[in-house]
């Protein structure tokens, strides 16, 4: 079997070259590594993971952590975090934090593995407001980076959309249409994203002239049952809402769902405005309209962050980045009834 001194030969670089571009360093010239990546496959030169651990005392592997794989918009992220992982060689290990309300430290019971440097490092999509996890993975050293979540700790790394502007855009696209009572779905509390969406709705109506009733407001987990039970309470009110404002565009289908099941008309009847664009949310027989996240963008983003964490700790200094977002206006809002 052909190794690395064999492959460092025939791309003509020197075999220090050929280990930092299997270990995806990125100092590494683009040509050089592509010509590298080129001449291995032809010579069916694989590198060898036990020995590289060995080598460098990596295990070349970054956790994964999200809420759930029932929401699209998670795989659809981790398939763009496996890819950058995998481009720099590193392998993926998938955790989720179990069912709605699990204990986010029990639900992966894989969490003392990751303390004990099973992985090089943790993209966290699924972190609480006061969650121990991100204070103990800090304290241990473990590269961390939270994906849709935000803390008021400075030392972490996190990756965010403007939850602000996009709540803002919702509020005010549903209040241009003429309505006026107006609903509101968001995610649990604990989490930064549904509180924090929760008081920007709430906000933004506010400053544009029409509060909140607190009886068109609730909070619930990111999934189509949930969009679905809290509609069924919404719309079975004495006057129900003409619209309702989702912190996710799974929830969305879930009030897409019960209107359609109480014989409600979308959006003759009722307006219904999600929050992420997941890909479904374009199909034509949903054609949502919904505040649009670059979630690949953001999930390149946390690989890439993730990495440079891994691999240039000292060059390494944690930021709070934030996301661009914009209104994607489809068939499922329109002017309020009269």
């Amino acid at each position: 079997m052909p190794n690395g001194y064999d492959v460092a030969r025939a791309a003509g670089v020197s075999q220090t070259t050929v280990s930092r571009v299997f270990r995806g360093d990125t100092l590494v010239a683009a040509r050089t590594r592509d010509h590298v990546l080129e001449v291995a496959r032809r010579l069916g030169y694989a590198p060898n993971l036990a020995a590289r651990t060995l080598t460098t005392n990596r295990a070349y592997t970054v956790a994964v952590i999200t809420p759930d794989v029932v929401n699209p918009l998670y795989p659809q992220e981790i398939t763009t975090l496996h890819g950058e992982f995998s481009a720099a060689g590193y392998r993926t290990m998938l955790l989720t934090r179990g069912a709605p309300g699990a204990d986010e430290d029990s639900a992966p019971r894989d969490l003392d593995a990751l303390r004990g440097r099973a992985v090089d490092g943790v993209v966290f999509a699924a972190a609480t407001v006061e969650s121990p996890a991100v204070a103990e993975f800090l304290a241990s050293g473990m590269p961390l980076v939270l994906l849709h979540r935000d803390t008021e700790r400075g030392e972490v790394d996190r990756v965010l959309s403007d939850e602000r502007a996009g709540c803002r855009l919702a509020a005010e696209y549903a209040v241009g249409l003429g309505h006026r009572r107006i609903g509101v779905l968001t995610g649990p509390p604990d989490t930064s994203s549904g509180r924090y969406r929760r008081q920007h709705f709430e906000d933004a109506l506010a400053e544009l002239g029409c509060p909140l009733d607190p009886k068109y407001a609730h909070w619930g987990s990111h999934s189509h049952e949930t969009g679905f039970a809290l509609a069924a309470e919404l719309l079975a009110l004495d006057p129900a809402p003409t619209a309702v404002l989702c912190g996710s565009d799974i929830v969305a289908y879930g009030v897409l769902d019960a209107a359609r099941r109480r014989g409600l008309r979308v959006p003759a009847d009722l307006s219904v405005i999600g929050f992420d664009d997941i890909a479904m949310s374009s199909w034509s027989m949903i054609g949502l309209t919904t505040v649009r996240q670059p979630l690949a963008e953001m999930a390149r983003a946390a690989a890439t962050t993730l990495l440079h964490r891994i691999e240039q700790p000292a060059a390494h200094t944690p930021r709070r980045q934030v996301f661009d977002v914009e209104l994607i206006e489809r068939g499922t809002s329109g002017p309020a009834p009269h």
